[in-house]
């Protein structure tokens, strides 16, 4: 997108993040109750350093106006993050303000999954609970999807019901792979930057239309 519009790649992840401050009032807007977001994975630290370095200078960026919006719409922000050490110095204190600024709040929640992969998160789930095991606090017959859901990043939030992937991809890429079982998908051949608050309505009123059985 950045190369087509601007050409230049890295331009279109300045694009994405004015979006995404959009977005987050476009679903408050529409009374969308939980809003995550994938903003960075695991696996992106895989890519070239400067476009590493042009996202953490994006979250950075917009962290204080995330921050301030949050704190004036009572909205509570979360980051799930399951290499929280790997992010610069900077963009970790902006994220603990951002949390400790809006815990208090009681209205729409925003998460934020920077630095997340579903898969460490599963297995930093599995260690949790095998510590209570060892620990005696829970017998191994115990071990069900609720033990295993309290020691996910996401305890306590409910299961996504609509997962809004763009740019054409039609995979999960690693995100939320526990939580999304029975989430309803909605795949976007436009890129991110592109997103409107009228493809958010089309997809809010097709998803109002479609039946959700869970397997009944």
């Amino acid at each position: 997108f950045g190369r087509r519009r601007h050409r230049d790649p890295l331009q279109g992840h300045w694009d994405g993040g004015q979006t995404l401050a959009d977005f987050v009032v476009w679903c408050a807007d529409e009374g969308v109750e939980v809003l995550t977001v994938y903003a960075f994975s695991t696996e992106n630290w895989r890519r070239d350093p400067r476009e590493i370095s042009t996202l953490m200078s994006i979250f950075a960026k917009y962290a204080a106006s995330f921050e301030s919006e949050a704190v004036k719409r009572n909205a509570k922000i979360r980051v799930f993050a399951t290499h929280r050490d790997k992010l610069p110095a900077g963009v970790q204190h902006a994220v603990s303000r951002m949390e400790s600024a809006t815990a208090s709040c009681t209205g729409f929640q925003v998460n934020l999954c920077l630095s997340y992969g579903a898969r460490a998160e599963l297995a930093h789930a599995c260690r949790g609970v095998a510590r209570q095991v060892a620990a005696g606090t829970l017998r191994p017959e115990e071990v069900d999807e609720a033990a295993l859901e309290a020691q996910l990043l996401t305890a306590g939030v409910p299961d996504p019901d609509v997962l809004i992937r763009t740019s054409g991809e039609q995979r999960l890429s690693n995100f939320l792979l526990y939580q999304l079982a029975y989430t309803e998908l909605f795949f976007l051949p436009c890129h991110w930057p592109e997103v409107t608050r009228e493809v958010l309505r089309d997809i809010l009123e097709a998803y109002r239309g479609r039946q959700r059985r869970f397997g009944k």
